[in-house]
């Protein structure tokens, strides 16, 4: 990306935080910086509004609650990961009713963030635009007017403000009553399509039955090795691997994205409870009060050995200088990398940086 389109985006950041065209909502969290994706996205996924238990906690859209969680699936089976996309919602913030649950937003209020949402649009220039929810769909309705219903048009390809428009269904639980999970993985599988043909440089044989990269047989192998870990120290361990590939490949060893948060860099794809994917092959168990993680199985990658042998004295070594360490000197170890100083001086001189990205 130029750093014109890094500043473009920016702009756009600093222009939804300032927003204050509903006075019910000031104060509240506008889920939007550089945890939504990459701006070069090709595809933006367009929610309802920020969770109170996901997005509204962890200000990352589709993050930390069923939503989610479900969410994360469905992109996998779509042969897609949170690096390639974009995702918003058609409201910023976390709309709630007296009792200070989850609330519908007001047309009104879609209607206001309308503004935030083609602004979003302009500066990402997404190829396909996918609406997950009635809400969504509707709120493209004020950047150009459309006929399109949900119930109509689910699982199809329309032309939309000079791109191609999905409308699915939302990923929440709520929404899986009317349109279940096998339905709802029939209709990523065609959003990856779609894609897919949108960019003739894709590759012609993505598999779109499996996550689009090795990175969880490496988080399996890291996590086996040890036999178990922190969740604290996976995040560290998986962004310290990707530090040092790219100081002595010029590239990362994983698809995974980190941002800045307030311990230090955090992936986006082992936050929430992405164990739960796994069913069985991992165990949970709390210790010295942090999560830990261990895969008991071979499961899901029966099929393919973990990591070819030059990927394993990789991982090794890097294993091997990180050493048997607290989760405190891990975080020294972090904090002292590029990646991090930048931040730190940054932050020094008043700019923000939670969830900007680092690597």
């Amino acid at each position: 990306m130029t750093s014109k389109a890094c500043q473009d985006f920016e702009d756009v950041i600093e222009r939804v935080q300032g927003c204050a065209l509903c006075p019910e909502m000031v104060g509240c969290t506008r889920v939007l910086s550089w945890a939504n994706g990459s701006p070069d996205a090709k595809i933006m996924f367009i929610g309802e509004a920020p969770g109170r238990l996901g997005a509204d906690r962890t200000a990352i859209p589709f993050h930390g609650d069923v939503s989610g969680d479900n969410f994360e699936k469905l992109i996998q089976l779509a042969g897609l990961s949170r690096r390639e996309v974009f995702v918003t919602n058609a409201v910023l913030c976390n709309p709630r009713d007296d009792k200070g649950n989850n609330a519908p937003p007001s047309r009104k209020v879609v209607k206001n963030c309308a503004k935030n949402l083609k602004i979003q649009i302009d500066a990402v220039q997404p190829k396909v635009v996918v609406t997950l929810g009635a809400s969504a769909l509707g709120a493209t309705k004020f950047l150009e007017d459309h006929n399109f219903t949900l119930s109509e048009n689910v699982r199809t390809a329309n032309d939309w403000l000079g791109r191609t428009l999905v409308p699915l269904y939302h990923p929440g639980a709520r929404a899986m009553i009317h349109r279940n999970f096998a339905a709802q993985t029939a209709d990523y599988y065609f959003v990856g399509e779609i894609l897919r043909r949108a960019d003739n440089s894709e590759k012609k044989n993505r598999d779109f039955s499996k996550p689009s990269s090795s990175s969880w047989e490496v988080v399996r192998y890291i996590i086996q090795r040890y036999e178990s870990l922190s969740l604290f120290k996976l995040h560290k361990t998986m962004y310290l691997l990707d530090f040092y590939s790219l100081k002595e490949f010029g590239k990362r060893f994983s698809n995974f994205v980190y941002i800045r948060q307030k311990d230090g860099p955090y992936c986006v794809e082992l936050g929430s409870r992405w164990f739960k994917a796994f069913g069985n092959e991992i165990q949970t168990f709390s210790l010295e009060g942090k999560l830990h993680i261990r895969w008991v199985s071979l499961g899901l990658f029966q099929e393919k050995p973990l990591l070819d042998e030059e990927q394993k004295r990789f991982v090794d070594a890097v294993l091997d200088r990180i050493g048997i360490v607290a989760d405190s000197g891990l975080k020294s170890r972090v904090y002292l990398t590029e990646p991090m100083k930048a931040s730190l001086l940054a932050e020094r001189a008043g700019v923000r940086q939670l969830n900007r990205p680092l690597l």
